[in-house]
Parts: structure tokens; C-alpha cells; sequence
């Protein structure tokens, strides 16, 4: 497995099967990890997160995950719900899934930018997204939603549409774009939103979720 770190009860891991450009970890370095050496530096982790680029893209995945679950771990696994028979495959052996959305899903425009897709693959990854978060949702996973608030690319109607179309999740976090440097990077002319907007945004979440976590200048639930 391409991994860029691994350790303190977390794995992220290299490749991406989308090109968004604010992305910090496409140009980060990775190394090739057996899955057995990064499940035995786990062992002991209640809690281990999966996250990264994009893990559904690696095919030894689902080992990694397996030996987690072995090890006793309960398993977060953050992914951009693409590839909806990979999402499946993970069902035995992971908790809670995290989905990162991109934009608002009836701009195809804007979901092609912030995706690094030409528009038909765009919505073609909507709609696997969707069929990713149905196939947790059907399984009884827990789910949160990421989502990355640029005020160029959402508003409060088009959120809470969105969220509409989703339905009823465990969590939402609302994260402020470019308040954490080591969490993205700058792109086009796209600005950092007030802590205002994306509270406002978090109390549209707070109709959808049972939690709001909200991240950037400060860091609120509700």
C-alpha cells in the first residue's frame, strides 16, 4: 500500500482517483507499507482512522481493514465515494465512513472544478457518491459528511438542497477553506469564508444531523 504516514492510530494513505486542486496530499511523498507492518504499528489503537487521498483505490485495502478488525479497533474510513463496489467491500470491517462532498452536487460545473473532472464524469461521480453513502446508510454504518465550505461554490439554499438530497446522517463537519494550511491549499481565486458563513451553514447541517462539528478559526459543535 502507497502510504504518505501511518501511526498515533491513523493511516493516510497515497493516490486519488479525483484531482482537486486545493488537494495537499497528491504532492506529499509516499512509500510502499505492507499492510501487515502498518496493522501491527496499530495494534493497541482503539480507534484507527483511514483516510488520506483516497483508499478505495488501493487493492489491499480491504486486508488493511481486516487486520485492524482483528486487532480490535473500531475503523473510521474517510473516502470521496466514487467507487461504490469498493465501499461495499469494506462493510465487514469498518465503523463509521466519512464522505467529503465536493460543491453542490446541481452545479456539475462546480463539482468538475473542485473534482479535477470533465462534467460528464462529474456527475457520474454524484451519482456514485450517492450509491456510496445509500450502501453505508443500508448497512447500519455511521455516517459523517465533510464537507469543505468555499463561498464560491455553495450558499445556504444550495447547502441545504443539498444536504436534503443526502437525508439524515449521524454527523456533519462543516470545515472553513484555507483556515488550516496542512488541511489544503489555495486555488484560483477562491477565499477564505467568514467563521459566520460556515456556522450558518453548520445550523442548516444541524437539521440533518444528530452532531455539527464545525473546524476553522475555532472549533464549536452543536
Amino acid at each position: 500500500m502507497r502510504v504518505i504516514s501511518y501511526g498515533g492510530c491513523r493511516v493516510d494513505v497515497g493516490l486519488c482517483n479525483l484531482r482537486c486542486p486545493y488537494c495537499v496530499h497528491l504532492s506529499e511523498e509516499t512509500e510502499e507499507v505492507d499492510v501487515e507492518r502498518i496493522a501491527r504499528a496499530l495494534k493497541g489503537c482503539r480507534h484507527v482512522y483511514v483516510g488520506g487521498a483516497e483508499p478505495t483505490v488501493h487493492g489491499d485495502l480491504v486486508d488493511l481493514l481486516r487486520l485492524l478488525k482483528e486487532n480490535g479497533s473500531e475503523v473510521t474510513l474517510k473516502t470521496n465515494g466514487l467507487l461504490p463496489r469498493r465501499v461495499e467491500e469494506t462493510l465487514p470491517f469498518v465503523d463509521r465512513y466519512v464522505f467529503e462532498l465536493k460543491g453542490d452536487f446541481d452545479d456539475v460545473r462546480s463539482v468538475a472544478l473542485l473534482s479535477g473532472l470533465s462534467e460528464e464524469r462529474a456527475r457520474r461521480y454524484v451519482e456514485s457518491l450517492m450509491k456510496s453513502i445509500e450502501i453505508a446508510r443500508s448497512a447500519g454504518k455511521k455516517i459523517r459528511i465533510w464537507f469543505r465550505a468555499i463561498p464560491e461554490y455553495i450558499d445556504e439554499n444550495r447547502f441545504r438542497k443539498m444536504m436534503g438530497r443526502i437525508g439524515k446522517v449521524d454527523e456533519v463537519l462543516v470545515y472553513q477553506f484555507l483556515s488550516k494550511p496542512e488541511w489544503d491549499k489555495p486555488f484560483d481565486d477562491a477565499e477564505m469564508p467568514s467563521y459566520e458563513f460556515v456556522r450558518r451553514l453548520g445550523e442548516i447541517a444541524r437539521e440533518y444531523a444528530d452532531r455539527v462539528i464545525m473546524v476553522g478559526e475555532r472549533r464549536e459543535e452543536l
